[in-house]
């Protein structure tokens, strides 16, 4: 940009202007198109940024063509590349009426990136070719593969122009020339804009039409209950583009006078629909652009393109909040699949945490009923080696810890039994229409000790130390939390030894590191929180034979108090303080089957659980740091209804060392799921076991399980690895002694 340009722009920003120029965007940089000679007539980019499209205007040759550029950095102009004259798409469809240089106005894309429409406006009086045309590629988004397919009648017509809502035609000649399009993601709805510059004053109106076959241009129609007059705001427009969710819409004014060169923003009720519309404002940005003309958005609508057909370049501009440029009309979060992802997955995090600091206490308090006859309750022995570093360096503190009380404790408090439970649990929520895939990975160590009141009812603590981790989308958004809960446990008989009742009351904090990504630019932010939780279960006791089931009934409740916190960050929100809760019904029947022998005691246990997850919403408050007010989406996360299957074995050894797995599925419908894996070694007194677990993460559910044993100063190792998913797919053993002779 020239120096006289930069002091205009600075002059211009100083200005006290009523729409908030300098508060709702900014410019940043611009490119320059000298070598390629041509002006701007429209602009789209690929999905990813990776590519910039040019609709040429004012070039020497004789014909549109359609310029593809390669952008070494997303949606980044000033790292394009041209690809060369090869890679263009000349606009010809071998017909009298192919568009010619200084016609072609409005360029849009499918999503797929599949078909190309190009709009054509007249060249001089008497002139009929205003149309639309569709080209269609080989390649997604490889525009030298283009090839005609088939166009629009004549729109300036009486049939396709008069009768709408946006008034009629002037009866005059050259009464209108199309100046920009855009088509509707599913094809059915293509909108033109139309200026009638020799009418009295300036014409200027925006037709929406129906399209009876999606995406054929021969089956157009004007759709009478809808249409713009937009000549309040653009004397002479250039340029017309959609929010994705088509509820906003932005038209460029090219008029080179002192009123011309702003952009209008409209929003409407229902999206790709003009018959109900309200005129957010007009923004100027005759500081930057002489005659602009085409304007596109980054995929999540933080960086506005506009083009310029007299200054051959494209301007690059930086929003406040995502496909807004007026003050006060910020739009909400959730139409940003990964904010809104982001958001949730700070709800599931808070829910999660007090599940699995319950049901660790809960499985506690099941391996004690299940081996109720042990004369040592004990299950402390273990070393979890987790692959988060953090986890790994807490188990080993926890571990010395609780051995240096064991021992202390030995012989004044023999009826205090210690115990410990390291878990891991991966899980997947898919996309939605609202926001991205996340997928779930926790680690989980606890520790907790118990005794008996009297001979039945049983008392304990348990303090859990666990790390989740939420990836969101693809573009490194993600949410990392540090949870710490205490949790006290009891279980009480009813009536005898068959009917109990399990009471569960903790609480807890959360420690979170959020990263959201948008177009490549990082906002973090630190947020902590507070919990308290109980829970009430009921079960019963039905033996036959070898085996016993186990109905019960349960609720959860719970409270999770979420602090504020500030992004930082251009287009960084600000969030309020935020209430979850908890608050389940469930009814399950579990099964036990004992299959011991002389040598070994086995019990092989399952279950089934129907879970109601009654209170699934939290309000999101929050605001852009500039310029908005507070906005609230409500969030709802996961499944009223939700399916638990639960598989798991006890193995008590002759030596009193013991060992218990459960693998549990959590499959909320037509939502997600979580799979959990719960490891816990029992007492060994004389001898030292390690048991290591690692798991790889989301997609590669590799686990590799490693125990060793000193047994005489030989050492025994043994490792088992397979896939959590598909177990019968990838599986390796090995087994190991070593010792000194």
């Amino acid at each position: 940009m020239s120096f006289i340009k930069k002091i205009l722009f600075v002059f211009f920003i100083s200005l006290p202007i009523s729409h908030s120029f300098a508060a709702m965007f900014s410019y940043v940089q611009d490119t320059d198109l000298t070598d390629e000679d041509f002006g701007v007539g429209d602009i789209r980019f690929n999905p990813d940024g990776t590519k910039m499209f040019l609709l040429s205007q004012q070039k020497k040759d004789t014909f549109s063509a359609i310029y593809e550029y390669n952008l070494s950095k997303p949606f980044d102009v000033s790292t394009k590349s041209y690809t060369g004259d090869s890679e263009r798409c000349i606009l010809t469809n071998g017909g009298d009426d192919d568009l010619n240089t200084n016609t072609a106005f409005g360029l849009d894309f499918t999503d797929d990136g599949m078909k190309i429409f190009v709009g054509n406006g007249a060249l001089s009086a008497g002139e009929d070719k205003d149309r639309v045309y569709r080209f269609d590629l080989t390649s997604p988004y490889d525009v030298s593969t283009c090839s005609f397919v088939n166009q629009t009648s004549n729109l300036d017509s009486t049939a396709l122009q008069n009768d709408s809502n946006a008034k009629d035609r002037e009866a005059i000649e050259r009464k209108n020339v199309l100046r920009g399009i855009e088509i509707s993601n599913d094809g059915t709805k293509l909108f033109v804009i139309f200026h009638e510059f020799q009418a009295t004053p300036d014409q200027t109106r925006l037709l929406e039409y129906q399209l009876s076959t999606p995406f054929d241009l021969t089956t157009i129609s004007l759709v009478l209950t809808a249409g713009i007059e937009l000549q309040a705001q653009n004397e002479n427009p250039k340029g017309l583009r959609f929010s994705p969710d088509g509820k906003r819409l932005w038209t460029v004014d090219h008029n080179n006078t002192a009123t011309g060169k702003d952009i209008t923003q409209i929003s409407l009720d229902v999206a790709f629909s003009t018959a109900s519309f309200t005129v957010d404002g007009v923004v100027s940005i005759s500081a930057n652009n002489p005659q602009p003309s085409g304007i596109a958005f980054s995929t999540n609508g933080l960086k506005m393109f506009v083009g310029g057909d007299d200054s051959r370049e494209v301007e690059e501009y930086h929003l406040v909040c995502p496909f807004n440029i007026i003050s006060g009309k910020c739009p909400p979060i959730t139409e940003n699949k990964d904010r809104t992802g982001i958001a949730m997955a700070q709800i599931e995090i808070a829910k999660r945490t007090i599940d699995q600091s319950t049901d660790t206490a809960l499985n506690r308090l099941k391996w004690i009923r299940r081996n109720k006859d042990k004369q040592n309750l004990t299950n402390l022995n273990i070393d979890f080696n987790f692959t988060n570093q953090k986890l790994a360096s807490l188990t080993e503190i926890v571990r010395t810890s609780a051995a240096k009380k064991k021992k202390k404790d030995k012989d004044e408090n023999r009826d205090i039994f210690y115990w410990s439970e390291g878990s891991v649990a991966i899980g997947k929520v898919g996309d939605t229409s609202i926001s991205s895939t996340k997928e779930i990975n926790t680690n989980r160590i606890t520790v907790g000790a118990d005794r008996f009141i009297d001979n039945k009812a049983l008392r304990g603590l348990a303090f859990s130390v666990g790390r989740s981790n939420v990836d969101v989308g693809n573009t490194g958004s993600n949410v990392d939390a540090d949870t710490y809960n205490l949790t006290y446990y009891s279980t009480s008989p009813m009536k005898d030894d068959e009917k109990f009742v399990d009471t569960i009351i903790g609480i807890g904090k959360i420690h979170s590191d959020i990263l959201t990504v948008l177009d490549g630019k990082e906002l973090t932010a630190n947020r902590r929180g507070k919990q308290i939780f109980g829970t009430i279960k009921i079960k019963d006791e039905i033996k036959k034979d070898n085996f016993i089931f186990i109905p019960s009934g349960r609720f959860d409740i719970g409270h999770t108090l979420l602090d504020d916190y500030e992004e930082a960050g251009v287009g960084g929100i600000i969030v309020e303080k935020q209430h979850v809760r908890t608050k389940n019904l469930r009814a399950a029947l579990a099964m036990v089957e004992d299959i011991s022998n002389d040598k070994y005691t086995i019990k092989r246990h399952g279950k089934i659980e129907y879970r109601a997850d009654i209170d699934r919403s939290s309000d999101f408050k929050y605001k852009y740091k500039e310029g908005s007010g507070t906005l609230t989406d409500t969030l709802h996360v996961g499944a009223l209804h939700n399916i638990t299957g639960e598989l798991g074995i006890d193995i008590v050894l002759p030596e009193n060392y013991s060992i218990f797995i459960i693998y549990e599925r959590d499959q909320a419908i037509d939502y997600g799921h979580t799979d959990n894996l719960h490891i816990a070694l029992g007492y060994l007194p004389n001898k030292n076991t390690n048991i290591a677990i690692q798991l790889e993460g989301i997609n590669n559910t590799e686990s590799n399980y490693v125990f060793s044993k000193n047994i005489n100063d030989f050492i025994l190792d043994f490792k088992l690895s397979n896939d959590l998913m598909n177990p019968t797919e990838y599986q390796e053993a090995a087994i190991n002694l070593t010792g000194k002779f």
